[in-house]
C-alpha cells in the first residue's frame, strides 16, 4: 500500500470538501436537486482529479486532459440545465468545480501545499462575495486606475528591470530602484485607502495619522491654510500637522529597513526623538479642553499615478548618479549638500539612496549623518510652511513643535552619531 499516494489522494478529497464547503452553505437553502453542485459533488471533483492525476503515469498531460474534458462536459450539461429552470446565467460554481478538479490533480502530483493553499484562497474569495461586490461599487475610477497601477508596477515593471549595477560610477541598479518605487508606492496606497475607507470626518487626528503615510508635506499645507479659516481651531490642527510629521519617522525607518537595516541601529535614538517631540503637542490638545472636531476636509491627491510614480523614480535615479558624483568630487561635503537639498523636496527619496550607498560606495557613518540633514531639513520646511501659510496660530503650535523637534534631534544626532 503506497501511503504517500493515499494522503495525497485524501488531500484532494480535503480540497473538495473545503471548497463545497463554501459553495453548499451559499445553496443551502436550495433543494438538492434544483443547485449544480454541493459538498459532496465537490468532494468528489477534487478526488476525481487526485485519482486522475494518479493514473497518469505515462502520459500525464494527456490523461489529465481526458478528464478535464470528461468533467467539462457534466458541467456544461449541468449548466444549460440550471440556466432554463433558474434564468441564472453566473458561471462562478461551474469554474470553482474545473478549479477543484484541477487543484486536486495537482496535490496527487507534487503540489500539496500548493493546492491547499489555493483552495482555501478560492474558497474565501467565493465566500466574501457580498464584500467583494461592495468594495468593487465603492470604488471611483481614479482609485481602479490606482490599483491596477501598483499591479502593473509590481507584476510586470520590476520583474522585466535587470538586476545589475548600470550608468554613471555603475550608481544604479534598476531592479532596486523599481523596488524601491514599488514600496513607495505601497505605503501611499495603504495610506490613501486608509483615509478612504474611514472618512476624514473621524476626527482631524485620524486623518492626519494615515495621511501621513501618504504626504505628511499635504497635511501641514491643508491644515495651516484651515487655521487661517478656524483660527480657533488651530491647537488641533497643529496636533495634526505634528502628528503627520510623527508619520513620517517610521514610514522612514520601514523604508530604510528594507533596504539596509543595519544603519538603523545608529538612527534610532535620533528617529525616536523626532518622532516623540511632536506628540508633546498631540497629547496636550488630545487630553486638554481643545478636543472639537471641524469639518476639515483633506484633498490628498491618488499616489499611484503611474507618472507620480515614475518622477519618483527618476528621483531617486538622479540622487543615485549625484551622491556618487558629489562625493568623488567633493567627498564627504557633496553627500551632504545632496541630502540637503533633497530633504527640501522629498525625504524618502534621499534617504533610501543614502541607505543603499551606505557601505556601498559611501561610508556608513557619512550616510547616516546625512540622513538625519535631510529629515531635519525637511522638518524645518514644514515649520517653515505651517508658520506661512497658518499665520501666528500656526506659528505656536505646529511651527514650534516642530522646531523644538528639530533642535532636539539634532542634539541627539551630535551625541549620537
Amino acid at each position: 500500500m503506497d501511503l504517500t499516494l493515499l494522503y495525497r489522494l485524501a488531500l484532494a478529497l480535503a480540497i473538495g470538501l473545503i471548497v463545497g464547503l463554501e459553495r453548499g452553505w451559499k445553496t443551502r437553502a436550495e433543494h438538492g436537486g434544483m443547485r449544480l453542485a454541493g459538498i459532496r459533488t465537490f468532494a468528489l471533483a477534487g478526488l476525481f482529479g487526485g485519482a486522475t492525476a494518479a493514473l497518469a503515469e505515462g502520459s500525464p498531460i494527456l490523461v489529465l486532459a481526458a478528464g478535464l474534458v470528461a468533467i467539462g462536459a457534466l458541467i456544461a450539461a449541468g449548466y444549460v440545465l440550471n440556466v432554463r429552470a433558474t434564468q441564472d446565467y453566473g458561471l462562478t460554481t461551474e469554474l470553482a468545480l474545473l478549479t477543484t478538479y484541477a487543484l486536486g490533480a495537482g496535490a496527487v502530483l507534487g503540489l500539496a501545499f500548493e493546492a491547499a493553499a489555493a483552495a482555501i484562497v478560492m474558497s474565501l474569495v467565493l465566500g466574501f462575495k457580498a464584500e467583494v461586490h461592495r468594495v468593487v461599487e465603492g470604488l471611483e475610477r481614479h482609485e481602479l486606475l490606482a490599483t491596477l497601477q501598483l499591479l502593473l508596477i509590481a507584476a510586470v515593471l520590476v520583474p522585466l528591470l535587470p538586476d545589475r549595477d548600470v550608468g554613471p560610477w555603475n550608481a544604479l541598479n534598476p531592479r532596486t530602484v523599481g523596488m524601491l518605487v514599488l514600496l513607495i508606492a505601497g505605503l501611499s496606497y495603504l495610506g490613501y485607502f486608509a483615509v478612504r475607507v474611514l472618512g476624514p470626518r473621524l476626527g482631524v487626528l485620524l486623518t492626519a495619522l494615515f495621511g501621513g503615510l501618504s504626504s505628511s508635506t499635504a497635511i501641514t499645507v491643508a491644515y495651516a491654510r484651515r487655521a487661517r479659516v478656524l483660527p480657533t481651531h488651530a491647537p488641533l490642527l497643529g496636533a495634526g500637522i505634528a502628528l503627520a510629521a510623527a508619520t513620517m519617522v517610521p514610514r522612514l525607518a520601514i523604508e530604510i529597513a528594507v533596504v539596509n537595516a543595519t544603519i538603523l541601529a545608529d538612527l534610532w535614538p535620533t528617529f525616536l526623538v523626532l518622532a516623540a517631540v511632536p506628540l508633546l503637542l498631540l497629547a496636550r490638545v488630545a487630553f486638554g479642553k481643545q478636543r472639537a472636531q471641524p469639518d476639515t476636509e483633506i484633498a490628498l491627491g491618488n499616489p499611484l499615478q503611474l507618472r507620480t510614480a515614475l518622477t519618483f523614480g527618476v528621483l531617486l535615479s538622479v540622487l543615485f548618479v549625484a551622491a556618487a558624483a558629489l562625493q568623488e568630487q567633493l567627498g564627504d561635503a557633496g553627500i551632504y549638500m545632496t541630502a540637503a537639498v533633497a530633504g527640501l523636496v522629498d525625504v524618502d527619496a534621499v534617504g533610501l539612496a543614502l541607505a543603499r550607498g551606505a557601505g556601498r560606495g559611501i561610508d556608513a557613518a557619512v550616510a547616516e549623518r546625512a540622513i538625519v540633514v535631510a529629515v531635519l531639513v525637511n522638518t524645518a520646511s514644514k515649520a517653515a510652511l505651517a508658520a506661512a501659510l497658518g499665520g501666528g496660530a500656526m506659528l505656536r503650535t505646529a511651527a514650534a513643535t516642530l522646531l523644538a523637534a528639530l533642535a532636539a534631534a539634532a542634539a541627539t544626532a551630535a551625541l549620537t552619531l
